[in-house]
């Protein structure tokens, strides 16, 4: 427990630096435009710092639940982050899209039965329903027409 108690102080330390600059690109974008579209966000972390890095970012207002490593006891790629999330949303699993950039995280989507779009290389995220280079250009019309008109979505 010390240890951990170590290398969540430091991870702390590290986190006070970050900005919105340390987002991924189109990350931003993506995300007023969900807010301003009215769609729900939630972030599924398995960190337990997951809340104070998206204050830091200067995001939290644009995401509707955070699901960390206090609201789960198993991790990715148990599916049970993502399940947290859509119920703290509301949601059915059938009606929610996971963009992620781990394999890890994509096998979890696919377990909770959620769409998943994976964000970068095939070899690492290619069991997602759509991969995409990254979230740069990326609006939520296109991807859900993308999903959608691939029937990966219920419309």
């Amino acid at each position: 427990q010390e240890m951990m108690d170590r290398k969540n102080k430091y991870y702390l330390e590290l986190i006070k630096n970050i900005s919105k600059t340390d987002l991924l690109p189109g990350a931003l974008e993506l995300l007023t435009e969900l807010k301003e579209a009215g769609i729900k966000v939630a972030i599924g972390s398995g960190s337990k710092n997951a809340k104070e890095v998206m204050e830091r970012l200067g995001i939290s207002d644009r995401i509707d639940s955070i699901s960390d490593g206090y609201s789960v006891t198993r991790s990715k790629p148990a599916p049970d982050l993502f399940l947290h999330a859509a119920q703290q949303l509301g949601l059915e699993p059938a009606y929610c899209v996971v963009v992620e950039d781990a394999g890890s995280g994509v096998e979890a989507a696919l377990a909770a039965g959620m769409w998943a779009v994976g964000l970068g290389p095939v070899e690492r995220v290619g069991a997602a329903h759509l991969v995409l280079p990254s979230l740069e250009g990326v609006h939520w019309s296109n991807l859900h027409k993308q999903l959608a008109g691939n029937r990966l979505i219920p419309c």
